[in-house]
């Protein structure tokens, strides 16, 4: 049947998604990814648009996949040390199970392709902020029940928070060790005690 892909775009765009993370955007030629997907170039820029179009394509791929964490910061179930232990160590346990070690999508666009790519800063800068956006408000839960004080600011130890997060998934994808990166979740967490 003419106009029908024999393929599915779907895990086209996973297979670009894993070149773009371990790699990034400019060490990913357009060769590159003909060779990663298994499609000639013409049926990917029918599909995709250009190199650009599919690295945003993968990026937003890569953060619905990751939805359900932040949907977990809105809905704790525990107290709020509690949570926030799992939380990061199930975070470190994710980027340490990858054996290429990638780190976090996200996190590398936000150091490779924000600082000169408007539509990557702007995807990226929401992107952040929905999750910094889920620790305001697993911290009011916790002003709420008891567990977070009323005269501390949600909003400064949202940003403390995301930062923590940010700066344990750039230093997984620097090949820092399971230690490291558990002194920083330790240290971060203290604060919550």
């Amino acid at each position: 049947m003419a106009g029908k892909k024999s393929f599915q775009p779907e895990l086209v765009l996973d297979k670009a998604m894993g070149l773009f993370w371990k790699q990034g955007y400019e060490a990913s030629s357009i060769e590159d990814l003909v060779q990663c997907t298994g499609l000639g170039r013409g049926s990917l820029y029918d599909t995709f648009g250009g190199k650009h179009e599919l690295y945003l394509a993968a990026l937003k791929r890569y953060c619905a996949k990751y939805d359900k964490n932040i949907e977990e910061l809105r809905e704790p179930t525990e107290s709020l040390p509690a949570f926030l232990e799992r939380f990061f160590q199930a975070c470190i346990q994710d980027l340490l199970n990858d054996p290429n070690r990638r780190g976090c999508f996200l996190v590398n666009a936000t150091i490779e392709m924000a600082p000169q790519d408007p539509e990557v800063k702007d995807f990226v800068q929401k992107a952040l902020q929905d999750i910094e956006e889920g620790f305001y408000r697993l911290l009011i839960k916790a002003q709420v029940a008891g567990e977070f004080a009323w005269t501390h600011e949600p909003h400064q130890f949202a940003h403390f928070l995301m930062g923590s997060l940010v700066s344990i998934r750039a230093l997984a994808r620097g090949g820092q060790d399971r230690r490291v990166l558990e002194d920083m979740a330790k240290t971060a967490l203290m604060v919550f005690r």
